[in-house]
């Protein structure tokens, strides 16, 4: 089973449906584990990436190298941690209004640019209005409608519907507005800042940060990888010493050299979806049947060697709002699996094996996009492991486009999927939105979901255990697992790595060098 649960998540890894952003038992401290190698060939400085051919711009940009930079230079109002809490950084204070469709953010004050320009509103509201038009923060601001400095220290933001979880979606970088948002790196407020000298690019301590004393280094020589090709040859090399993957994706890089490897939660949920309008998975029994199939913590820790973390719920396990109990109820078990069919009325036939409910087969269409070969494997696999219950699976194996508009004519009964979520966890596009492929309709679920999401303080908790214990019952989609990523560090450089989602170098001052 947990082989057949490995193939499954290689082929949801493969998928990249549009997510709603950009854009993860606790587990508070990420988990370190070397590379096969452990031979100390460190390099001699700590070197980073970057791609001179695409943006540096930490709001417009969209390259994956250089937004990796973005927490070394700049800062947002709220940064999250790996329990996914936020918390202030240039935001001195913030709280929403009575009726929860307005917050007001107090900024911090004596902040300065690397130039030595204070931070005031005006620069905050500016960064956030250009992040809600680009296209790696527009989706997760969708929510906001206006934000305005009420003066140098004070910032109202106007919502479309109240979100007592806001701060989780304002980590976006605060950068200078010198007259236009140019192809060129802005100015930050963050530990380090872009300089060049000839043909060399390299990070420099910011002469304004108060905490630039406490760095490991105050230069990080920068050097140009525009293709993965280049980068991994670089990182093997020792021409950069650091850089970030995601070993359970298919199409990882393949780094051979010798490094320490640190994991930090993410919030791209890998999960199953169904077709809620039609056929077997109508029944909400028979969708618990499914989601008490997989083996989830077989699956990463056997299969992905730790690189993910199990949930039954569309929220982070690490997060304190997971529902421990309602996910008991949707965890793996094969014969409450059996239990869960019977009740919808299958019983299995003696000659052939299979599930019937007044003489009617129990059928299903598994649809997956047939990318690759490991992932028509994985298909395969998994409808194995729900023929192992009775169930008569066909697998429809499409190309992207094929299997996209598969998706949007509702042409499945299953789909492998994976999205990246915000910040806050906010499941409305799967269950509600652009996403909600199967079509899942249910009132109570819908106004459990707003409650959840314009709650905030004590009664969060309170409303995501009525949430997740409605979700619980109707499991519109049956959620596998996060993806981690994984900060690479050659080996015997540095220790107390700390990386988060957004910020591979989070806290960087707290690392210690092994190696000069």
């Amino acid at each position: 089973m947990r082989r057949v649960l490995a193939l499954l998540l290689a082929a949801c890894l493969g998928l990249a449906l549009p997510g709603c952003g950009q854009e993860e038992p606790p587990q508070p401290s990420p988990t370190s584990s070397p590379a096969p190698s452990p031979t100390r060939t460190a390099a001699a400085r700590f070197s980073l990436g970057y791609d001179p051919a695409a943006s540096r711009h930490p709001v417009t940009g969209d390259s994956q190298v250089n937004q990796e930079l973005t927490g070394l230079v700049y800062q947002g109002l709220y940064e999250l941690d790996n329990e996914f809490v936020p918390r202030p950084v240039l935001a001195d204070s913030g709280g929403p209004s009575e009726d929860g469709y307005s917050w007001t953010f107090t900024v911090k004050q004596g902040v300065l640019f690397s130039d030595g320009t204070p931070l005031t509103a005006r620069h905050a509201a500016a960064s956030l209005d250009a992040a809600r038009a680009s296209g790696p923060y527009a989706a997760r601001l969708a929510g906001i409608v206006s934000v305005t400095a009420v003066d140098d220290a004070t910032l109202a933001v106007v919502l479309s519907a109240p979100n007592g979880n806001l701060p989780a979606l304002l980590d976006v970088p605060i950068v200078l507005d010198q007259g236009g948002w140019t192809w060129a790196a802005p100015l930050g407020t963050g530990y380090y800042q872009y300089e060049s000298a000839g043909d060399r690019v390299f990070l420099q301590t910011n002469p304004h940060h108060a905490g630039g004393a406490a760095l490991p280094w105050s230069t990080i020589p920068l050097t140009a990888v525009s293709t993965a090709d280049e980068r991994i040859a670089a990182f093997d090399s020792g021409g950069i010493t650091a850089v970030t993957t995601e070993f359970s994706s298919p199409y990882a890089l393949g780094y051979s050299s010798s490094y320490e490897a640190c994991d930090y939660p993410t919030t791209a949920l890998l999960y199953v979806g169904f077709q809620t309008r039609s056929g077997a998975c109508q029944s909400p029994q028979v969708r618990q049947a499914v989601s008490r199939a997989f083996d989830r913590e077989g699956l990463v820790q056997s299969e992905l060697s730790g690189h993910g973390d199990p949930a039954c719920l569309p929220v982070s396990p690490l997060c304190g709002e997971y529902g421990g109990e309602a996910a008991a109820r949707l965890d793996y078990d094969l014969e409450e699996a059996a239990a869960l069919l019977a009740q919808a009325g299958y019983e299995r036939d003696e000659e052939d094996g299979l599930l019937y409910r007044r003489r009617a087969p129990l059928e299903v269409t598994l649809l997956v996009n047939s990318g690759n070969e490991p992932r028509q494997a994985a298909a395969d696999a998994l409808a194995e492991s729900l023929r192992a219950l009775g169930i008569s699976v066909t697998v429809n194996t499409l190309p992207w486009e094929g299997y996209t508009a598969a998706l949007s004519r509702g042409e499945f009964d299953l789909y492998l999927g994976e999205v990246r979520l915000t910040g806050d966890f906010d499941p409305s596009p799967l269950l509600t939105g652009a996403l909600n492929y199967g079509g899942y309709e249910n009132w109570a679920l819908s106004e459990a979901l707003a409650a959840w999401k314009g709650a905030e303080g004590e009664a969060r908790a309170q409303a995501a255990a009525g949430l997740w214990d409605l979700f619980a019952q109707e499991v519109p989609i049956a959620p596998l697992c996060f993806r981690r990523g994984s900060l690479l560090v050659r080996w015997g450089m540095v220790s107390g790595l700390q990386p988060t989602r957004a910020n591979p170098f989070y806290r960087i001052e707290e690392w210690t060098t092994t190696a000069n």
